[in-house]
């Protein structure tokens, strides 16, 4: 192959160098940019509609051509004599010759876990710096464009780094480690495996010291950024310092690391340290070594739940596959539990599967811990979940807080004690209170909230008094130093004495420490003024918190007075009786569980009617906002905005179709909030909710709202799956009727979508074209991103390779402008599929790796790479790779109940057994997927086409015809779930150990 007329160096500062080794300039940052984008590009070249869009976004469509015209002409004079070598341009597109162009990039990419090390040593080699480094762009779209690939660039980098590193700890290598360890820190701090493999370099020199300092930079680097300690691998490194050098000089496992989850944990970053913990956090973590289930019990307000944080917080790095918190506070529907679970984890239900099926299938071969957080009442279901999980992965292990035990079996309880307080306060001196770990509590507590508090002869016995009073429960110790900024220390344990006698009197029959804080919520409620006793009681009604805003709307009204409802808020803040979570746009306050169960009970006791009403109310004009704000909001901003109020949403849809309730209002809340259910893939609960809905419907109800209904029964991206044809042309027909423009586009692609196979394409295009007519008029949205792609899909479909690329290249260019991450993704996947529908085979893989490695896409759509991938990879050769690719995205698709994804990877799983000699298995499994598209609700595209072909004609070279149909006949009479575990048997015929 000739040698390539221009090397592009992309990463670090820019640089362009002819294969004669002159430099050329272009001095124009925006003809550099042009380069860098087609060299990235699968296939090197684009259109030039995108490049219009790109790189002026904020001019009209004829000024961009204009522009880009221009910036050709420049560029082709500082080519020179190698402009016709180089660049291919016509009036619809501007490529690079095939080979003429190389970049640094080009190598970094293509590298995979399992590249020689030389391959990989070359690799890391290219990464000079940041992707354009020193380049700066007004355009919004263009400079977007250059932050997202610079931070995608850097990941691959770091991953490429991990892999060297990784081989030459398998290798022994372990000085050579050192400058690429090195390096590896400098690009990214947080990179514990560059870390790691410094450590063990200065341990195979002899230079323990130095190691053991490095491990001191890693933990105070880790504890800094990200409040985490070094993981078990890491620590363990720090021993060996006083071990024999020569164990490092084994192997080291070496991970596939490229389908790991990006996150490690989604604990709450807590405001305050845990005081006084220790003992009780060692004893917890060395009941997690021995037990699998371990409950935390206590009363209310005991600290079970930070308990469980901060031990969670120690084990980080623990776990291969993360830690997560999963809170039942605010779920009042017990068979919700599932779903809980499952939004924890980001795993999607769908269809008509249990949630906790979904669950199960996507933990079965995970490692992690889960921590169910105020199971007490869900404590039947909390349970069931518990046995479950623990029968159906072997790898998970539970931290559980409730009041009581879940009573499962191998279940070890360990009840969380009250803080220590001395029995004796009245002469008590500061040295020794402040042995005690209640008094260690109030004093931190105290100096953060009063200026000049310090624990002194003067204040000592009554801080103390007050811990013994309060039985050491750390809530009980928040309420009182609550109070402080009202009265001194001495008065409030005076007043805490005298209240204490009057109201333990009348509970002598409930539990001490149950007493002690209803004794303590009954004080502190007392203390309150009259107006902010009501609005305690009020703020019952959130069950997901509330904001300034919420609140004024949904809980004002005399004698809570909107324009103190700030400074009402503040004042319960202040006395601990509310929290409030700074880390989100908006401030959001929250009663803490116990506190809210209270301030219910008081509400009745009052006999007040509750907000839900209002609240449900509130909630539709919200989510009224959020529909019309959704097509063009970057998504990643529109979640910020609206999934705090999921618990809210779903506590007020529970209430308004239930018997007190108002369907009126639950019908037209469950129209409006459907995109949240989507965004979140919560497919379950949307389709109970948007069933429910229609059952509630109305005569009088307004077309807009059922249409929504019938929207939520249908998918974007599912093309060829007929079943939901039927919603689509329902909501075609209401969104007519009711002037709805926008919706009408999105309903007719959905409709063409439903409808669009390899047989059906002429069946489809009239709806996509109708709706690209609807929609283009509006400007760049979600619905128009959609339409353009599947109008894409429907050329590739019909054999227009170079149609396809320019629609699904405008559909790319859209989701860019508006922010939309998951269309992004979708759009990646797609010119995957056209590079591997022309015969670019690597460039598929690579483009599908890049979308996979990336973080724009969501569990269905990695479930749906994977596939792909499998099929390229088997195309290409390389049968290992796609056994472990489509394994993957059989798991990720069983967890999701996605039954064509559970066919499409198991046809290539079918291949894989046959090419490995199980033609039998693989005839079954061939058996099962015909049966399945033989009822018309799904077909096979170019990549399972592709894969099926190869896998009839090898069964008919390997099975005689008699033997080959009385399997497929076999196969045919699988369930899912037997087809399922019969692939899963062939994935593991080539996968790593």
């Amino acid at each position: 192959m000739d040698a390539p007329h221009l090397y592009l160096r992309l990463l670090g500062p820019f640089e362009a160098r002819a294969n004669d080794g002159r430099r050329l300039a272009f001095k124009l940052k925006r003809a550099r940019i042009l380069l860098a984008w087609l060299a990235l590009r699968r296939g090197q070249s684009g259109s030039r509609e995108e490049i219009g869009a790109l790189l002026w976004s904020e001019r009209s469509e004829a000024q961009a051509h204009q522009s880009l015209r221009q910036t050709l002409a420049v560029s082709r004079v500082e080519l020179a004599e190698l402009a016709d070598k180089i660049l291919g341009i016509d009036r619809e597109t501007v490529a690079f010759t095939p080979g003429a162009v190389q970049s640094d990039v080009g190598l970094l990419v293509r590298c995979t876990p399992d590249s020689p090390v030389e391959e990989l040593e070359r690799a890391v080699g290219q990464y000079g710096g940041e992707f354009l480094e020193g380049i700066s762009i007004h355009d919004p779209l263009a400079q977007e464009w250059l932050q997202g690939r610079r931070a995608e660039l850097r990941a691959i980098a770091t991953k490429r780094f991990e892999w060297l590193l990784s081989a030459y700890a398998q290798a022994g290598r372990h000085a050579e480690a050192e400058p690429v360890a090195t390096r590896l820190i400098e690009i990214d701090p947080l990179a514990e495996e560059g870390h790691r493999a410094l450590i063990r370099a200065l341990l195979a020199g002899g230079k323990r010291a130095m190691a053991v300092r490095q491990y001191q930079r890693c933990r105070a680097i880790l504890a800094r950024e990200l409040s985490v300690e070094p993981s078990a691998e890491t620590k363990a490194l720090l021993r060996m310092a006083a071990e024999p050098v020569a164990e490092l000089g084994g192997p080291a496992p070496f991970l596939h690391e490229q389908f790991r989850p990006h996150r490690a944990h989604n604990l709450p970053r807590q405001m305050n340290a845990l005081v006084g913990r220790d003992t009780a956090v060692g004893e917890v973590l060395d009941r997690l070594r021995r037990y699998r289930l371990v409950t935390l019990t206590g009363p209310g307000g005991a600290g079970k739940t930070r308990l469980a944080i901060d031990t969670g917080f120690r084990l980080v790095g623990s776990y291969a596959d993360g830690i997560w918190l999963v809170e039942f506070a605010s779920i009042a529907d017990p068979q919700l539990v599932g779903e809980a679970l499952c939004g924890a984890l980001g795993v999607p239900v769908a269809g008509d599967r249990p949630a906790v099926e979904s669950a199960i299938a996507y933990l079965a071969q995970k490692e992690a811990l889960l921590i169910f957080d105020n199971c007490e009442h869900l404590v039947a279901n909390s349970a069931r979940l518990a046995e479950a999980l623990l029968r159906n992965c072997p790898s998970i292990a539970i931290l559980a807080t409730s009041r009581e035990s879940l009573s499962v079996g191998g279940e070890s309880l360990y009840r969380v004690p009250r803080l220590a307080f001395p029995a004796d306060t009245e002469v008590i001196t500061p040295d020794a209170a402040i042995d005690y770990s209640a008094v260690q509590l109030f004093v931190e507590r105290a100096a953060a909230t009063i200026d000049g508090f310090v624990l002194d002869a003067s204040t000592a016995p009554a801080v103390a008094s007050i811990c013994r009073q309060v039985d050491g429960i750390p809530l009980a110790i928040e309420l009182a130093v609550g109070r402080l900024k009202m009265m001194r220390p001495d008065w409030l344990a005076a007043n805490l004495s005298e209240s204490f006698l009057t109201l333990r009197g009348a509970a002598q029959a409930t539990p001490p420490h149950h007493r002690t804080l209803q004794t303590m919520l009954d004080w502190s409620y007392d203390l309150l003024p009259p107006v902010e006793q009501t609005l305690l009681r009020r703020l019952s009604v959130f069950a997901g918190g509330c904001t300034l805003t919420s609140a004024a709307r949904v809980i004002g009204g005399s004698p809570v007075g909107e324009h103190d409802m700030f400074d009402l808020l503040s004042s319960l803040v202040e006395k601990s009786l509310l929290t409030a979570d700074l880390s989100e746009a908006e401030p959001r306050y929250r009663l803490l569980e116990t506190t809210r169960r209270y301030a219910m009970d008081k509400q009745r006791e009052k006999g007040e009617p509750g907000r839900q009403r209002q609240l449900a109310e509130y909630l539709i004009h919200r989510f009224a906002d959020a529909g019309e704000s959704w097509p063009a909001t970057p998504t990643v901003t529109w979640l910020a905005r609206y999934e705090p109020e999921l618990d809210n949403l779903r506590a007020s849809l529970e209430w308004a179709f239930g018997s007190d309730g108002d369907a009126v209002l639950g019908v037209e809340l469950a129209g409006h909030s459907m995109r949240l259910w989507d965004e979140l893939s919560l497919f379950r609960e949307r389709k109970r909710w948007t069933e429910t809905a229609m059952a509630h419907r109305q005569a009088d109800t307004p077309p807009a709202i059922v249409g929504r209904l019938c929207l939520a029964r249908t998918s974007n991206s599912a093309h060829g799956d007929q079943s939901g044809f039927s919603y689509a042309d329902q909501a075609v027909q209401l969104f007519r009727t009711s002037g709805r423009a926008l919706d009408l586009g999105e309903a007719l692609a959905r409709a063409g979508a439903a409808l669009l196979t390899p047989q059906t394409i002429a069946k489809s295009l009239p709806y996509l074209d109708d709706a690209l007519a609807a929609l283009e008029p509006m400007g760049p949205t979600k619905p128009l991103a959609n339409c353009l792609r599947s109008k894409g899909v429907a050329a590739y479909l019909g054999g227009d390779f170079s149609a396809a690329r320019t629609l699904i290249g405008r559909s790319m260019a859209v989701c860019r402008s508006v922010g939309d991450s998951r269309g992004t993704a979708s759009a990646q996947i797609a010119l995957a599929e056209l590079d591997f529908g022309a015969g670019k085979v690597e460039d598929a893989i690579d483009g599908v790796r890049l979308m996979l490695e990336g973080r724009d896409h969501n569990r269905r759509q990695a479930t749906l790479g994977l596939a792909n991938l499998a099929s390229y990879l088997l195309a290409a050769g390389n049968v290992e790779q796609a056994a472990q690719a489509a394994f993957e995205s059989l798991r990720e698709a069983r967890a999701l109940g996605w039954s064509g994804a559970i066919v499409r990877a198991g046809e290539h799983l079918a291949l894989v057994a046959t090419l490995s000699g199980d033609a039998d298995l693989g005839a079954r499994l061939l058996g099962f997927s015909s049966a399945f598209y033989a009822r018309g609700t799904a077909s096979r595209e170019l990549t399972e086409q592709v894969t099926h072909q190869r896998l009839s004609d090898e069964l008919a070279r390997r099975l005689t015809p008699y033997r080959l149909n009385a399997l497929l006949e076999e196969g045919a009479t699988l369930t899912e779930l037997q087809a399922a575990e019969a692939a899963s048997q062939a994935g593991r015929m080539l996968r790593p150990v």
